[in-house]
């Protein structure tokens, strides 16, 4: 053990499996007490269970590390705030909140139902922001040290066409910390976002079986283990991270990366108001200039009716999905 987070307290939401359980024993084995957060449901967001959630709790407790199972749902307000408060009830404070708790459903524009956006959205915005509003009014009472790390996806920042719904919540998820490292930077608070492309249940639910039958998450190379994003979770919930916030990151592997802030890459001005004709004549080399479908859209689905997964097979791969 090496401390980085030693007596630090962290909320884990997903913490029962994938990357939320690598974030949980690897905080814990940093020292930090943990509350592993997961109910335990399917990857469509239905079911419930304890299981995971008191299997992750019992390895750390094995391996001499402090932690505590919760199994509500985040998505609802009051087990949100019960989940918030169950660590200042067990050790009077809440220093880092990761949320990783999620569902999945393919879906696109055309084909998404009303239960399959409204079952993405409790999770990924509702739950969020749940969880994320009653740790800043902790955070906002004083004590200086604050730490709020939600998941987005690829699916959002790129457009992902079968997965619409996920894509518009973790897209929300984005607009949402960024309020937040603004709203709590005076406080000693920090609020980024990640995307990540480990193998997880998730993307079996995508891609379906391999070709021999197994899922892909059966058949993961070293650097598509979930434990490969950990580590840069670990180091922005640290001290070490005090000046960065409002920002994304990513882990693909053994590679991680900073995504580009959006920012006025080109303009068109006018001095005396718009003229019609002037603004058509010069948005080509000025707004325009060198935009194209093939350049910027990266996952064009040859048909709406394509089944899952077919439209990855155009963008930037397994690795960079999820």
């Amino acid at each position: 053990m090496t401390g980085k987070l030693q007596d630090r307290v962290a909320v884990v939401t997903g913490a029962g499996r994938g990357v939320g359980r690598a974030v949980a024993l690897l905080f814990a084995r940093e020292g930090a007490k943990v509350v592993v957060a997961d109910n335990g449901s399917e990857v469509d967001g239905d079911g419930a269970s304890s299981a995971p959630a008191m299997q992750v709790v019992e390895e750390i407790q094995a391996a001499g590390g402090t932690a505590l199972a919760d199994t509500g749902d985040v998505s609802d307000w009051d087990q949100a705030e019960a989940l918030i408060n169950k660590p200042l009830e067990a050790w009077g404070e809440l220093d880092i909140l990761v949320n990783i708790a999620g569902n999945f459903r393919v879906n696109n524009v055309t084909n998404v139902t009303r239960e399959d956006w409204d079952a993405l959205r409790r999770v990924h915005m509702d739950g969020m922001m749940f969880t994320s509003r009653f740790a800043a009014r902790h955070w906002a009472k004083g004590g200086g040290y604050g730490r709020l790390l939600n998941m987005t996806s690829d699916s959002a920042m790129s457009g992902v066409p079968d997965t619409f719904a996920y894509a518009a919540a973790k897209s929300a998820v984005v607009g949402m910390t960024r309020a937040i490292a603004n709203g709590l930077v005076n406080y000693g608070v920090t609020a980024n976002c990640l995307t990540q492309g480990s193998i997880t249940r998730m993307v079996d639910s995508y891609f379906g079986p391999s070709a021999d039958g197994r899922k892909r998450s059966e058949l993961v190379t070293p650097d598509q283990l979930p434990e490969q994003v950990a580590p840069l979770v670990t180091y922005l919930a640290s001290s070490a991270a005090a000046h960065i916030s409002g920002r994304i990151f990513g882990a693909y592997g053994f590679k991680y990366i900073r995504w580009s802030e959006p920012h006025h890459e080109r303009a068109l001005e006018t001095e005396d108001g718009w003229d019609l004709d002037d603004v058509f004549e010069r948005f080509p080399e000025t707004l325009g200039e060198g935009l194209n479908l093939e350049s910027d859209l990266l996952w064009p689905m040859d048909s709406l009716e394509a089944t899952s997964g077919e439209s990855l097979d155009k963008g930037p791969g397994l690795g960079e999905t999820r």
